[in-house]
């Protein structure tokens, strides 16, 4: 959203209403803003269409961002991984008291899938809602900090986490054994929680030492399968 104000904003200092059209930008109010530049000929039609496009695309995941109840978010996590790759059955049907999400079966065994996602919102802006705060995958000067939570590597065999910037989805999947080892697993999470549990925290600053990690979608049912 930010970079489609900054454009706008070049474009409203040239209009005879450029105090007006300050506030309805800072508000959010795009389309008064377009009608009104169209209608000085400050733009043309094809420049409102450029600009709506080029917004809708670098905000595609907004959506998803907006949602803000945790349990939903997480839902949607593993909805969205599931129907991408359908090889993946929900692990609702099965007693796994909600221990892993998904599995994969095989002739002898299943291999259990736990999902998390987290989203790439800056920040160093925690008042402003999430969608104000999101993050472009090629914005390198944004500081985030994307924390999955109540992990227990003892009850499923892999992890997929999903970070969700404002235009793209990347993935990353690490192993029970993978994630145990990690110097950024921290546990203790929970106080009196039984068993073996953590977070991992997957942020501006440590992101390069999760590429290791990081995978295509294609490449995410070929590695659940090695298991």
């Amino acid at each position: 959203m930010k970079f489609l104000q900054d454009k706008l904003q070049k474009v409203i200092a040239k209009s005879k209403q450029k105090k007006l059209l300050e506030e309805k930008l800072s508000v959010g109010d795009f389309e008064f803003v377009f009608v009104t530049l169209l209608d000085e000929k400050l733009i043309t039609y094809a420049d409102y269409l450029n600009f709506r496009s080029e917004h809708s695309k670098r905000n595609q995941n907004l959506a998803v961002i907006k949602i803000t109840a945790p349990r939903t978010f997480g839902k949607w996590g593993e909805d969205h991984i599931a129907s991408l790759i359908p090889e993946l059955k929900p692990a609702s049907g099965m007693k796994s008291n909600g221990e892993f999400d998904l599995f994969y079966p095989k002739t002898k065994k299943i291999v259990k899938i736990e999902v998390k996602a987290g989203r790439a919102i800056d920040r160093t802006n925690d008042k402003a809602p999430y969608h104000e705060r999101a993050l472009i995958s090629t914005d390198t000067a944004g500081l985030f900090d994307m924390n999955f939570q109540q992990m227990k590597p003892t009850c499923f065999d892999a992890v997929i986490m999903i970070g969700v910037w404002a235009d793209k989805f990347r993935y990353w999947l690490m192993t029970s054994t993978q994630m145990k080892a990690n110097k950024y697993f921290s546990t203790g999470q929970h106080r009196g929680n039984k068993g073996y549990e953590g977070q991992i925290h997957i942020k501006t600053e440590n992101i390069s030492d999760f590429v290791k990690f990081e995978v295509s979608l294609d490449q995410i049912l070929e590695k659940v399968k090695s298991l």
